[in-house]
C-alpha cells in the first residue's frame, strides 16, 4: 500500500532572524506544497527516490538501521524524519520513499515540509497515532539533526499551517483562526544562504551585545502587536509595524539593493507596508495591499524587475492526500 502526505512551504511575516534567539514571531504557510509517498519493503532497507536523484537516473538504497541524515545531501531531511520514527518506534521495516516538490519555488519552499511529509506518511504506513504536536518534535528535532540549529518556525508552519504565532522553539504554538491576509509577494530572482545571513547577524550581535539586545526584542514585541492586529484586522496597524520592522532589519545588514527596490516601488504604489521575509540577502519580499491597491502595487513590483507570486497563504499543515494498494 502507497500513502502519500503533503506540507506547505512558509511566508515568514514578522520576527525574521529574532526567533533565532527564542522571539515571538508570525509565519503563514503558503500554498505551495510538498510530497512524500511512502510503501513498505519486505527487507529492512530504505530506498528513497528525490527528483535531483531522479534527474541522475539513480535511486539511493540504505540499511534500515544506518538511516542518517549525514549519509547523503540530497536526502537528508528525509533519512532524518524516518531516523526519529525509527529509534521512537523501534521499526523494523523497510520502506520506498519518494519526494515530489515544485521546480520553482521562490525562496518559500521548506526543507522542513518535506520531513513533514515524510515522517507523516510513514507514521500512517506504520498505523501509528500521533497528534499534531508530537509530529511537530519529531519532526524540529529532524531538521535539528541535519541543521544543527534553527528556530523551528519553518516546523510550525509545515504541521500547523495557517498562519501560526511562535515563541521560543516551540514553547508556544499557536494557530490563529483563518483569516485572509492582503498581502502581495514579490520574488527579488536571487537565491541566499539562511545559515551565513543567520551567522552575519550573530556576529554583529556579538559586535554589539547591548544594542542588538533591545532591538531583537523589538522585533519580538512587534510579533505580539501584528498577533492582535490579524486578529482585529487591523491592516493600517499591522502595515505600520511591517516598516518599521524593516528599519531595523536594514540596520542588521540583511536587505540588499533589489529587494530595496521592490519594498520602496510597493510602498509607492500604495501598500501600506512592504518588508522582506525571513532571513533576507534575496528570496522575497511582500507588501500589505488591501483590494483598492493589490493591482497597482503587483504591477509596481513586476515594474521594478520582480516576480510577483501568486500563492495563497494560510494553507493547510501537513495532510494525508491518497492511499492505493498495489496493483
Amino acid at each position: 500500500m502507497k500513502i502519500t502526505a503533503s506540507a506547505p512551504g512558509k511566508l515568514v511575516l514578522f520576527g525574521d532572524h529574532a526567533a533565532v534567539y527564542g522571539k515571538p514571531c508570525l509565519v503563514t504557510a503558503v500554498d505551495l506544497r510538498f510530497s512524500t509517498t511512502v510503501e513498505p519493503l519486505d527487507e529492512p532497507v530504505v530506498e528513497i527516490s528525490t527528483p535531483q536523484l531522479r534527474e541522475q537516473g539513480e535511486t539511493y538504497r540504505v540499511q534500515r538501521d544506518a538511516v542518517s541524515a549525514r549519509n547523503r545531501r540530497e536526502t537528508a531531511f528525509v533519512e532524518a524524519a524516518l531516523r526519529q520514527l525509527i529509534d521512537r518506534y523501534k521499526v523494523t521495516s523497510g520502506f520506498h520513499v519518494d519526494t515530489e516538490g515544485p521546480q520553482v519555488t521562490f525562496g518559500l519552499g521548506s526543507s522542513s515540509a518535506i520531513a513533514a511529509a515524510t515522517l507523516v506518511a510513514a507514521a500512517q504506513q506504520l498505523k501509528l497515532e500521533i497528534d499534531k504536536r508530537e509530529i511537530f518534535d519529531l519532526v524540529y528535532a529532524a531538521v535539528l539533526d541535519v541543521q544543527g540549529t534553527g528556530s523551528g518556525v519553518d516546523v510550525a508552519a509545515a504541521v500547523y499551517g495557517g498562519t501560526v504565532y511562535y515563541v521560543n522553539r516551540g514553547d508556544m504554538i499557536e494557530r490563529l483562526p483563518d483569516s485572509h491576509l492582503p498581502i502581495v509577494i514579490g520574488y527579488s530572482g536571487s537565491k541566499v544562504s539562511t545559515t551565513n545571513l543567520i551567522g552575519d547577524v550573530a556576529r554583529l550581535r556579538d559586535r554589539q551585545p547591548d544594542f542588538m539586545h533591545t532591538l531583537l526584542h523589538m522585533l519580538g514585541d512587534m510579533s505580539v502587536q501584528a498577533r492582535d492586529h490579524i486578529l482585529h484586522e487591523n491592516w493600517q496597524a499591522f502595515g505600520d509595524l511591517m516598516n518599521i520592522h524593516q528599519g531595523i532589519l536594514d540596520g542588521f545588514g540583511v536587505n540588499t539593493l533589489q529587494l530595496a527596490r521592490l519594498i520602496f516601488a510597493a510602498r509607492e504604489a500604495g501598500a501600506t507596508g512592504a518588508k522582506i521575509s525571513g532571513a533576507g540577502g534575496g528570496d522575497c519580499m511582500f507588501a500589505l495591499a488591501v483590494e483598492s491597491t493589490r493591482s497597482s502595487v503587483t504591477e509596481a513590483i513586476q515594474q521594478a524587475d520582480g516576480t510577483p507570486v501568486d500563492i495563497a497563504t494560510g494553507a493547510d499543515g501537513v495532510r494525508l492526500e491518497t492511499t492505493s494498494h498495489k496493483a
